[in-house]
């Protein structure tokens, strides 16, 4: 034997003494939580949520659903019943799939480019998920599934900078803008004063305020959000008696009560009114992890999806692209509030107006549209067969076969054509003889036949349309139709010009650049007239395909029912629209032309030209010295004089240019204005000498070096007002959430659709993974609340999950009475119509063939890892009583065990079965012995009502009673998992010592006195633990394992008591002679 290497390290002589304590006993608590697993409508889906009490469960899940519970889906009122008796992990179960969408918009924080998508899209809603393991909402599962671009910083898209979509299940609307002054006031500093001049991250400009990175984020109840499908979004809102001063039905939601009000007082008017629902509002930060000065983290991810589980709003910024190298803030597509690219973009006509978060509007202040017409493209047949029909179900057919590999012409153009709809713009066919235009309202091609089919509404009749060898057809497309014209001859003294589906003032009218107010300034040989426009939505039922307009060519559509969404705008010479403009002095037919707002420059003929309301957003302003002329001054201050006819907008908060982009750098910077000092003369600086007598000079700094023009003597800078200071109008985006479909993710009473629900949980999905982890989850009970389950190996699933895991048992309800006596195949019913014992423990009534036998999970699918509690409870419910399932009450006294008995103790009979609860009364099936004779030998435990006690627990069986062992009783599986868990904590505490016989020795010897203590509690009747060379040979030790090998005797309950008594003659038992 080797010497103890304590033994053999000692090398002086002397006494030593070793202490050596075998007496360690392991106390294993006893894991008690309870696993309720089900479907509700509402609340986190695929993760165990803990719930410590009704109230909280109440405010996540909803109270109880009686819809569902009449659909066999009890999962409230079970997790209600539960909590009776403490906290529970409840798990609700939803199935999705790719089908189901969910509607996101991906928000630019631009100016520049016009990149965002205001309708939003529909995307994958699983995806918005983490679903590694339990589902939790995923900020970079959220970009993967938008598609965002995480390498490189584009500045052409909008970069996924702020995403928003709503996880919920109600609709919600959402507006997004640049934080208010008054809410960020502690953030009014610059990049540089809050980082430190070394530390500034290489993404922000050292001149920037950290508030202009601030987003005010408003969250409404339902749906004030336009539909941005449509040229008038808001126009809803029009005839609504309450909500139409809010709105203008192109541009959303109207901001200030007065022009000159500094805050948006009718927004927040709005907001108050009892019918709005201001769920939440938020200030928030779009620098990843942005934090105050009191530790608090205000990135708008954490602020906002902090709420997330309440208002369903969920967002993400793509923090990829802050990478410390690449410049986001003022540059196109990444973070500019501002409007620091305005001045680039106008200088190179990129774009005309701005569209991101929730603001929209022009920033031009002269806008054109010339004159255009619709020729429509002429097609003749050349190799094609062409018949004209009318089918029985109405409209006019023209079929086109061609069976030549090459097509012609008329069968090409034919092909590509498109549908009409009362939505959707299509194709138009002209009618020669009518001389309208007819609308397509299907197209089909098959193989080598085109079928066209037109509206038969109005005059057109198939006889008009040709079919010979060479008929020819003049017809235009969705894509050709864009024309502008005036909307009557010259010779009508009504003024008006209509902008077409497909045209640029069409566009421009939908999307707010134009508004009414707008001014036209028309200028002839008779003099110059201003107009006040009025632009309206309209259905047009004329297509232009000449001009000057006359009659011959304003060609009718012939079913209104598709006529051209178009912009009419009518022009007035008052500002209130009271007296219309004459013809002839506002018109796009005549050889007059309009002037741009400068009052000198025209627009071509036949050109409209447009000064929007808004006027220009930056003003060229003259100055009087700058650090060349007056070296006294900085690179970042300038002098004005004080009767600048632009002085009113040198005021600090505007901006001037600072840098006005190039080729190599295409983006402008605008540098704010910080001071405005006036009162100045030529004592303080020399340059103000030439100012006329009476005109004192002003200083401006700027945060930064300003550019100044030169044109000869004459100084310039340009001057920008914020983006947020000019938009009067928000937009409001709808987020609908997530709608369940009843038709597929809702139980319905059926096994198929419950199997459905609970298909997440099954084996090999990555919930079941985590659910099956020890490591992950902790809980001891799985506790089913649907009822059901008339199938082969009925809900399997839980006790499948429950082998898996290896440490916990399911408590299912087994179908209720009611459903069993209502179920045809298999049928449980005798011939009295009665139901039969019998017949559910044989898996149904044999004699007529069913093909579906009723059974518990074999031993393989986890039988003897669960219980089957048999018949429903009856509980009064609104003054009624009604059945429920069981297995949540059962699971009570499960728990209940745990305060005055032992973790194996069994729980059935007076002592520890009898249920209770909250408004149980009974059961809804009372059984009999002849009942339970065929019931617990089946696997299912009965539930009896006694006198005195009530309902009680009559039986301790597993599901696993073929074959017959030990774990077909319920206690032995509990002492079972209760071991095992006990000897896996041990043996965490030798994970990677050396496999010696002294760590053996010491695990065996803990095993020992762990096992002792459960024989002592009349777990064990006996057990012995082998941890030595026996089983841990060469081969096994070489394999860097270590076996310990436990073997028990469970103890058995007393399931059948008799009582046996012998009548003996007088004095038989004194004298011994009786056996």
């Amino acid at each position: 034997m080797a010497l103890d290497p304590k033994i053999a390290s000692l090398k002086a002589a002397g006494t030593y003494r070793f202490e050596f304590d075998k007496s360690q006993v392991v106390s294993i608590p006893a894991n008690q939580t309870r696993l309720v697993v089900g479907f509700s409508k509402t609340g986190p889906f695929n993760t165990p949520v803990f719930v410590p009490d009704t109230a909280f469960f109440k405010q996540v899940y909803g109270d109880i659903d009686r819809n569902l519970e009449r659909k066999d889906s009890f999962f409230h009122r079970s997790c209600l019943s539960a909590l009776e008796r403490g906290p529970i992990l409840a798990l609700n179960l939803l199935n999705l799939d790719a089908d189901d969408k969910v509607q996101a918009v991906r928000f630019a924080t631009s100016a520049t480019p016009e990149a965002q998508a205001n309708a939003g899209a529909a995307y994958e809603y699983q995806r918005f998920y983490n679903r590694d393991k339990f589902w939790f909402p995923s900020t970079d599962d959220f970009l993967t599934n938008v598609g965002a671009n995480t390498t490189k910083l584009s500045s052409l898209t909008v970069n996924d900078l702020l995403d928003v979509t709503n996880l919920g299940q109600n609709p919600i609307s959402v507006i997004a803008k640049k934080s208010a002054a008054t809410n960020v006031l502690p953030y009014q500093v610059t990049v540089e004063e809050w980082y430190g001049a070394a530390n500034v991250p290489g993404f922000l400009n050292k001149d920037s305020l950290i508030s202009d990175f601030f987003v005010d984020i408003f969250v409404l109840e339902g749906n004030f959000g336009g539909d941005f499908g449509t040229v008038t979004p808001y126009s809803r809102f029009n005839s609504d008696p309450l909500f139409q001063k809010y709105f203008d039905p192109t541009q959303g939601l109207k901001r200030k009560k007065f022009a000159t009000d500094s805050t948006d007082t009718l927004m927040q008017e709005f907001f108050n009114e009892t019918e709005v629902t201001l769920q939440a509002t938020y200030t928030a930060c779009l620098i990843p992890d942005f934090v105050d000065l009191l530790g608090n983290n205000l990135f708008v991810e954490k602020v906002v999806n902090a709420d997330t589980a309440t208002t369903g709003l969920f967002v993400t910024v793509n923090e990829d692209l802050f990478d410390g190298d690449t410049l986001i803030d003022g540059v196109p597509g990444g973070i500019d509030m501002i409007g620091h690219n305005i001045e680039y973009t106008q200088a190179t006509s990129i774009q005309d107006d701005v569209n991101f978060l929730s603001y929209g509007g022009s920033i031009v202040s002269d806008l054109s549209y010339a004159r255009n017409i619709e020729l429509g493209t002429v097609v003749t047949n050349s190799t094609s067969t062409i018949t004209t029909a009318v089918p029985s179900a109405g409209g006019i057919q023209i079929q086109i076969v061609n069976t030549n590999a090459t097509k012609d012409a008329i069968w090409t153009a034919f092909s590509k054509m498109t549908a009409n709809t009362p939505s959707i713009v299509g194709s138009f066919i002209l009618d020669p003889i009518a001389n309208e235009y007819v609308p397509v309202t299907s197209v089909q091609v098959v193989g080598s036949t085109v079928t066209v089919l037109l509206s038969d509404v109005g005059t057109p009749v198939v006889a008009n349309f040709p079919t010979g060898a060479a008929a020819s057809y003049t017809y235009i497309n969705e894509a050709d139709l864009d024309f502008v014209a005036d909307e009557f001859s010259q010779a009508n003294p009504v003024a008006g010009i209509i902008g077409g589906y497909g045209s640029t003032l069409q566009a421009q009218f939908a999307n707010g650049t134009l508004t009414d107010g707008d001014e036209a300034v028309y200028k002839d040989s008779l003099g110059t007239f201003t107009s006040f426009l009025v632009m309206n939505a309209i259905e047009y039922g004329f297509i232009h395909t000449g001009g000057p307009t006359t009659t011959a060519n304003t060609i009718a559509i012939s079913d209104s029912d598709y006529f051209l969404p178009s912009v009419r705008i009518t022009p007035y010479e008052q500002d209130s629209f009271s007296t219309l403009t004459p013809h002839s002095e506002f018109t796009i037919d005549a050889l007059g032309q309009f002037l741009k707002s400068d009052g000198t420059t025209l627009w071509p003929v036949n050109t409209l030209g447009v000064q929007t309301l808004k006027g220009a957003l930056n003003l060229t302003v003259d100055i009087v010295g700058d650090t060349l002329n007056e070296p006294t001054l900085k690179p970042n201050e300038i002098l004005i004089a004080d009767n600048s006819p632009e002085i009113a907008d040198i005021v600090v908060g505007n901006y001037l240019v600072h840098f006005e982009g190039s080729v190599t750098i295409p983006h402008s910077r605008l540098t704010r204005i910080n001071i405005v000092e006036g009162g100045l003369t030529a004592s303080e600086y020399p340059i103000l000498s030439g100012l006329p007598a009476g005109v004192k000079g002003v200083k401006v700094t700027c945060q930064s070096e300003i550019s100044t023009t030169s044109i000869g003597a004459l100084k310039t800078v340009e001057v920008y007002y914020p983006i947020d200071s000019w938009v009067d109008y928000l937009n409001i985006f709808e987020l609908p959430g997530f709608a369940l479909d009843s038709t597929k993710h809702v139980p319905d009473g059926t096994n198929s659709r419950q199997n459905y629900c609970l298909s997440p949980i099954l084996g090999g999905t990555n919930l079941y993974k985590a659910l099956t982890d020890r490591e992950t989850i902790n809980f001891r009970y799985v506790v089913d609340t649907y009822g059901n389950g008339i199938e082969a190996n009925c809900k399997a699933v839980y006790t499948n999950l429950c082998m898996g895991r290896k440490n916990a048992f399911a408590i299912v309800n087994a179908p209720s009475a009611k459903d069993f006596k209502k179920n045809t195949n298999p049928s449980f019913t005798d011939a009295t119509g009665g139901l039969s014992s019998k017949f559910i423990a044989e898996g149904g009534n044999l004699a007529l063939n069913p093909t579906i036998r009723f059974s518990l999970p074999a031993a393989t699918s986890g039988g003897s890892w669960g219980g089957y509690y048999y018949p429903f409870l009856s509980v009064r419910d609104l003054g009624k009583t009604i059945s429920v399932p069981p297995a949540a009450n059962v699971s009570n006294n499960y728990i209940l065990k745990y305060e005055n008995a032992l973790p194996w103790s069994i729980v059935a009979g007076v002592r520890r079965g009898v249920i209770g609860g909250n408004g149980v009364v009974g059961l809804e099936l009372n059984l009999d012995q002849e009942d339970r004779y065929y019931l617990e030998p089946f696997g299912i435990n009965p539930i009896v009502f006694q006198s005195g006690t009530g309902p009680t627990i009559f039986a301790n069986k597993t599901a696993q009673q073929v074959p017959k062992s030990a774990l077909s009783s319920i206690n032995v599986r509990e002492v079972v998992i209760y071991i095992q868990d006990g000897i896996d904590a041990i043996l965490k505490n030798y994970l990677f010592e050396f496999n010696t016989a002294q760590t053996r020795l010491e695990i065996k010897t803990l095993a020992d006195n762990f096992l002792a203590t459960v024989q002592n509690d009349d777990g064990v009747y006996d057990y012995r633990n082998i941890m030595d060379e026996t089983n841990n040979t060469p081969e096994v030790i070489d394999q860097n394992v270590g076996i310990l090998d436990t073997y028990i005797e469970p103890v058995r309950g007393m399931e059948i008591l008799v009582q046996r008594t012998t009548i003996l003659r007088t004095g038989a038992i004194s004298t011994g002679n009786f056996q």
